[in-house]
């Protein structure tokens, strides 16, 4: 198991949920304030970013939540 397993967890939560969040906000047509900076740049590269966000959320929680001792190469 990795030392700081379940701070990996819960930043990989965070990730996923402002991630999941602001595309959700952003098809009612609301702009989550801590995100405004990459608003002004392009539509594409915000949505890109949000993206990217969802991604490295589920992929900090899934080598949070993995047993790399119990796994079998």
């Amino acid at each position: 198991m990795i030392k700081h397993a379940t701070t990996i967890t819960v930043i990989g939560f965070i990730l996923l949920i402002t991630g999941v969040m602001t595309l959700v906000l952003n098809l009612v047509g609301v702009d989550f304030i801590l995100f405004e900076w990459i608003y002004r740049y392009n539509v594409a590269l915000s949505l890109v970013f949000r993206f990217i966000l969802i991604v490295t959320g589920f992929i900090m929680i899934y080598v949070g939540q993995t047993d790399w001792d119990r796994e079998e190469a």
